[in-house]
């Protein structure tokens, strides 16, 4: 089939975007940046081919063999499943040594295939290893270059959490899967709403939006999407890739939440939201210790350095009212004049986790002497909660955590307050509940969340700007930094790289107890054939024995009889009789042969010739 579709020589919209890709390497802009540039010629074609499917042609150099691996692979629903992924195994076999201009490009698309693969069976090195070469395919100066591009970016975090992951570092995997998955998304959007301006020109075009909607079904369900699939080809590698992804995902996700167990009630409650606009969120593989200390994590340092918990205690004293100080990025009333948390405000406002937290509400309670009093529970797993009492004496109660959590004047604790968490103290105290940005949650992300739930957060066009770039400028400078300090000495991440690293131990050794009784298993069926063959050689010696020893037995009958024939009838050995009897045994072997061989005619001639020569034997006897 795949030899009579290129036999048949009409266009097809691929032909144009391959046309686009190879003339934008050709000026230096790597094949992927150009994917927008030639959604025009794609759309254009594929009305002209009047709705019908387009494919991605093949690269002429491929032999026939070749050619057809790469049908199937494009033509295949299941992109990155085993019987896909042992073809690509073949193709860059034939791709191997290919110097044409367009090689490179197409040797990137099968190893980024095997790395989504291996990244999808858990083989973390040899996705790692796929991953890099294929990156290296492009010729890009750096991957540092690549992650500043939008349209490249994904491929080097899919490659950076291929690494993590075969270290057993966990977190900084989903951490970059995650952020891969939001550029994806961002581009998959841009390329939609190109092409949806396209046929807008056209008028053939649905609501942008309805369309995009239909983004969660990879292409696959929805009254739109799989028909502009079929009209894209290059859309459909773009979201197996998200599919595999997201799939990578949840099960990173099944995993930690075995070994921290929090993580799966955060998920049923959180992801009960409507959709993605909605006021919860639910993040995946982003686990969070019941307990942390305040020098774990950088928001919780910053409002020390900042002031922001001096200021606090001081302005604390006396106060017994609880107040709100941020809400949803944006000062709260308690900040406003007269109400006596000016300094506390200010300070607070220059912490970006806490200022451009979309989903937070930070706040001073005020804990009555002998009353526990409970935390809000989150809105999200994305953000972690920061307390500093005004006084000592306050202990803070978190489910999970293996006893009450001191909390002492001007000092911060953070915990997790998707959990259950209740405050208590000796006396009367006013404990300032901050939230923040949970530090392994990319900036991608927060910015991502902060657009698609300004309805929900209240937020302005120009309130989001702002939050998004108080975001974007932290993060350029202290991100990277506050991720690592936050997973230095952790215990929870602690123990998810050990239960990782053990359950990768527990699978090499059953594969090579698995290994080992095969082996022996072979060995002992060697052994046995062995003992067979002894034994067989043995009989055969034996019945070889026995067949000697009857010969020797038939022969000395036989002359027994001989000897006494000759002493009975010794004209029997008269020369004459001899010959006669020997001409007869060898007329009736050749009758028997003759009959053996349907030869009747002869077999009767030989009748009449034994017996003339019986009469001869009777003659020469009685003579």
């Amino acid at each position: 089939g795949g030899r009579q579709a290129r036999s048949a020589g009409r266009p097809c919209a691929g032909t144009a975007a391959m046309a686009e890709l190879s003339a934008s390497r050709r000026h230096g802009v790597p094949a992927v940046w150009a994917v927008a540039v030639a959604l025009a010629a794609l759309v254009t074609v594929a009305a002209q081919q009047q709705g019908q499917p387009q494919k991605i042609p093949p690269p002429k150099w491929l032999d026939d063999e070749g050619k057809d691996l790469f049908q199937d692979i494009e033509n295949d629903d299941n992109y990155h499943g085993d019987a896909m992924c042992e073809a690509r195994e073949k193709l860059l076999k034939k791709m191997a040594g290919q110097a044409a201009k367009d090689a490179g490009e197409h040797r990137f698309r099968v190893l980024l295939g095997l790395g989504l693969c291996e990244l999808r069976k858990g083989n973390y090195p040899l996705a790692k290893k796929r991953l890099d070469s294929g990156i290296s395919e492009l010729n890009m100066p750096s991957e540092d270059a690549m992650l500043k591009s939008p349209q490249m970016a994904h491929f080097v975090l899919a490659k950076q959490a291929a690494t993590f992951l075969s270290k057993h570092e966990v977190t900084q995997a989903t951490t970059a899967l995650r952020r891969c998955r939001e550029i994806m998304d961002r581009n998959l959007k841009q390329i939609i709403k190109q092409l949806h301006k396209q046929m807008s020109a056209q008028g053939q075009a649905p609501p942008v939006d309805l369309v995009l909607d239909e983004m969660s079904g990879f292409g696959k369900t929805g009254q739109y999407m799989p028909m502009l699939v079929k009209q894209v080809p290059v859309l459909k590698g773009e979201f197996a890739f998200a599919e595999t992804l997201d799939g990578v995902l949840d099960a990173l996700d099944r995993r930690i939440a075995g070994i921290d167990s929090s993580l799966k009630d955060k998920r049923i409650r959180l992801e009960s939201s409507k959709g993605k606009t909605g006021a919860l969120l639910y993040v995946r593989a982003l686990p969070a210790e019941a307990v942390v200390p305040g020098g774990q994590v950088a928001s919780a340092q910053e409002l020390v350095s900042g002031g922001a918990a001096k200021a606090f205690v001081e302005e604390a004293a006396g106060v017994d009212k609880g107040v709100t100080l941020v809400k949803r990025a944006k000062e709260g009333s308690g900040c406003k004049e007269g109400k006596g948390f000016g300094k506390t405000c200010a300070a607070i406002m220059k912490v970006a986790d806490v200022a451009s937290n979309g989903f937070g509400e930070s706040r001073v309670l005020v804990v009555k002497a002998g009353k526990a009093q409970k935390l809000d529970v989150c809105t999200t797993n994305a953000n972690l909660g920061i307390l500093v009492a005004a006084k000592d004496g306050a202990t803070a109660t978190v489910a999970g955590a293996a006893e009450p959590a001191p909390l002492p004047a001007g000092e911060p604790v953070v915990v997790d307050f998707c959990r259950e968490v209740s405050v208590a103290a000796s006396a009367t105290t006013a404990v300032l509940f901050v939230q923040a940005w949970h530090p392994e949650f990319a900036a991608v992300e927060r910015t991502t969340e902060l657009r698609a739930r300004a309805k929900t957060f209240g937020l302005s066009e120009d309130d989001v700007k702002a939050a998004a770039k108080v975001v974007n400028d932290h993060a350029k400078k202290s991100w990277e930094k506050a991720a690592k300090q936050w997973r230095e000495g952790s215990e929870g991440q602690a123990a998810i790289k050990q239960a990782f690293a053990g359950a990768e131990e527990a699978q090499k050794r059953q594969a090579e107890e698995a290994a080992e009784a095969k082996r022996k298993e072979e060995e002992a069926g060697d052994e046995g054939r062995k003992k067979a063959l002894e034994e067989l050689e043995k009989k055969r010696e034996q019945k070889r024995l026995a067949e000697q020893a009857a010969e020797e037995k038939r022969r000395k009958r036989q002359k027994q009889l001989e000897e006494e024939k000759a002493a009975r009838d010794p004209w029997l050995n008269f020369p004459e009789v001899v010959a006669l009897e020997k001409q007869i045994d060898e007329l009736k072997e050749g009758r028997r042969e003759a009959n053996a061989k349907l030869e009747f005619d002869l077999s009767t001639q030989l009748t009449k010739d034994i017996s003339a020569a019986e009469r001869k034997y009777k003659k020469a006897v009685k003579t």
